[in-house]
């Protein structure tokens, strides 16, 4: 098919190691050729980029004037959360997304976006007899048992050429938990592996005496090279396998769903990518209880299998390379009209951008941080206190660590850059210093207030008119909070999602108790609010219903309600409480429109896995570290599953390390200051 007046366009974004974003060039190669002229950089009026990244690849002068459409491969919540990505977004003339999900997470924070499905080659992806020899021979180079359920796992584990610890966005340590809950169960199973950088998994398999096989070369070195799979013998694998487990946490695609099914093989995953417009509801699981209870049901009744068709005919119909020609070509008729339109609207949207948005000094020329001086703006109280106070002080003694000098409420032409904190500092002092000083900002945003307390919508206001003063970049706590913000009708300065850490020398898990179903299950709930929305009326319907004969339950700090059987402990300082927490088994959070608990991630990172009110920021902390509720009948059954499977989701917790936010937070005090 052939658009009018072809654009010339300069495709880009690979990573050069033959994996989903290589083959995702490829295929849209394929699908464009037809539509577009393909060139060189220098020739090229738009810039087609299949991954974000790839934009960082090219000089920024040669960017400057262009048209830039660029995909969107994994989730736009997590690259939202990359400080690079920020610098991207004023570049973009036309974001593509390829799932629903990517699609609504981008409209949620006021972005729009073009959908074109993922795609797949279907000639190298297929089914294949169930007498072809190439499937026995596999079965004997391997030993794969034929009297087993097979479940198979192709993508890697670990980050990079870090063999040692799991890439909690795919989720290896969930597939595991899953694997477990079955091994548990008495079922007769096997795990077919393959694909490089494995080495954490198969460890883990062995220990947890995990029967599987793995279709490569055990090394214990990087295997990129070594294990690394044809895409033909990854069919013949898929053909073999009863089902495909996905396991993310995050994912764009996955790939492997689009592969396995087209090679009509059974797959069920978490909720991830393009799993909701791919799979069938009863093939996607929030848990790793719901996923081995669907597992359970497969290899007892074969469940699954009249799903398989299905799946089948939407890779064929939406996800094959034909499929998509038709919106490549409406898009780039819309772009061509827009270019025709009005010959300066790439030139003017793109050329003001590029000069503001890349750091203009090179890493090696910024300051060294001994050199480096950061001024934290807030008003700060001897805890015990609130969950912002807490990270302020948090943050302050991680940037030390780092051996970045702090100061605290100071005005100083010397300062390199402020932190200011909400509102909560003295705005009329710091708005009288600005006046006759330029002055180099990360405004950190929580809330929106009013969601918080019910009230003060003004002081919402009133951040606001100080972000778009001041900011040259913007902290939000979580995607939850950036989406609210944009309910609102507010425009962030440059913003970038770093959820909250917490002081890893006080709230870590070592030390903590040994869970027992011997004794009565520990309960524990937090606060320093004591805002009826922190969840007051809540613990009083658990305390209304909890089986005090297998359950103990203890609450710390501040609540609306008055407690009969909770035991009620006043506030206490961070060590105090953080004992508490390791003398407890589970956490207990109702608190809602919470836009990143700091309670909450004291507790996760104690080592309690945490039953919490389904809204706010809660499900990005807990992840699968836990399970949620919506209503208070939900949440005994909830405390049930947790008990029966309380090592999973303690295996399962995930929060992030206060180093790492801390270097977020500094990575763009230095961008703004160079």
């Amino acid at each position: 098919m052939q658009a009018v007046n072809k654009v010339k366009v300069f495709l880009t974004g690979g990573d050069d190691i033959g994996w989903a974003l290589d083959e995702d060039l490829r295929l849209v190669s394929n699908a464009i050729k037809g539509v577009v002229d393909l060139v060189g950089l220098e020739d090229c009026q738009i810039i087609h980029t299949v991954w974000w990244e790839g934009l960082n690849l090219i000089p920024r002068e040669k960017v400057a004037g262009k048209w830039i459409v660029c995909h969107v491969p994994g989730e736009p919540f997590r690259y939202l959360s990359v400080p690079a990505h920020r610098h991207i977004v004023p570049l973009v003339s036309t974001w593509i997304s390829r799932s629903s999900q990517a699609r609504n997470q981008l409209a949620s924070v006021g972005i729009k976006s073009e959908t074109v499905p993922y795609v797949i080659d279907t000639n190298l992806f297929r089914p294949i007899s169930p007498s072809d020899p190439a499937l026995a021979q596999l079965r004997n180079d391997y030993a794969i048992p034929t009297d087993s359920y097979l479940i198979g796992s192709f993508q890697r584990d670990t980050e990079g050429s870090d063999l040692k610890s799991p890439k909690i966005v795919k989720g290896p340590d969930i597939l595991l938990e899953i694997l477990t809950i079955l091994k548990r169960r008495g079922l007769n199973f096997h795990v077919l592996l393959a694909g490089p950088r494995r080495q954490w998994l198969i460890g883990q398999l062995r220990s947890r005496q995990i029967p599987f096989t793995y279709v490569g070369q055990e090394t214990q070195a990087d295997d990129m090279n070594l294990n690394s799979l044809s895409r033909e013998t990854l069919n013949i694998l898929y053909n073999l396998l009863d089902l495909y487990v996905v396991s993310s946490r995050s994912e764009g695609g996955p790939h492997s769903i689009l592969e396995a099914g087209a090679s009509k093989c059974k797959v069920i995953s978490s909720k991830v990518g393009l799993a909701p417009d791919a799979l069938e509801p009863a093939c996607i699981y929030k848990d790793p209880i719901e996923a081995a209870n669907i597992i359970d049901d497969d290899i007892r009744e074969s469940s699954l299998s009249e799903m398989v068709s299905g799946l089948y005919e939407r890779i064929l119909d939406r996800h094959s390379p034909d499929s998509v020609v038709n919106d490549f070509t409406g898009i780039y008729a819309r772009i061509n009209k827009a270019l025709v339109g009005s010959k300066n609207t790439a030139n003017q949207s793109v050329s003001k951008g590029v000069g503001d948005v890349f750091p203009k000094t090179e890493a090696g020329k910024l300051k060294p941080n001994s050199d480096f001086t950061v001024c934290l703006w807030h008003s700060f109280f001897k805890p015990p206190y609130g969950g912002g106070n807490q990270f302020m002080l948090a943050l302050k003694k991680a940037f030390l660590k780092l051996g970045v000098n702090v100061r605290e409420n100071e005005l100083d032409e010397r300062i390199d850059a402020y932190i200011l904190n909400s509102i909560h500092f003295d705005v009329d002092r710091f708005l009288e210093f600005s006046k006759k000083n330029r002055l180099n900002v990360v405004h950190r945003i929580d809330g929106p207030i009013h969601l918080i307390r019910g009230y003060d919508r003004e002081k919402d206001e009133l951040c606001f008119e100080l972000n778009q003063k001041f900011a040259s970049s913007t902290v939000l706590q979580s995607t939850w909070t950036y989406q609210r913000i944009v309910d609102m009708g507010y425009k962030p300065i440059q913003p970038v999602i770093i959820n909250n850490a917490v002081d890893g020398d006080i709230f870590h898990p070592n030390g903590r108790i040994d869970f027992s179903r011997n004794r009565k299950i520990k309960l524990i709930s937090t606060s320093w609010s004591n805002n009826p929305r922190k969840g007051g009326p809540l613990y009083k319907w658990i305390e209304n219903n909890l089986d005090w004969s297998r359950f103990e339950y203890t609450f710390v700090g501040n609540v609306s309600e008055k407690f009969e059987q909770i035991k009620h402990v006043p506030p206490v300082p961070s060590e105090q409480l953080a004992g508490l927490l390791r003398n407890h088994d589970i956490y207990i959070t109702a608190s809602k429109n919470d836009p990143c608990s700091n309670a909450l991630i004291e507790a996760l990172s104690c080592g309690l896995p945490a039953i919490y009110y389904e809204d706010g920021g809660h499900p990005e902390l807990v992840k699968a570290g836990g399970l949620a509720f919506r209503t208070g009948e939900e949440i005994l059954p909830r405390l049930d599953d947790m008990v029966e499977n309380y090592e999973t989701f303690q295996n399962l917790i995930s929060v992030s390390k206060l180093e790492d936010v801390a270097a977020k937070y500094i990575q763009i005090a230095r961008e703004i200051a160079s």
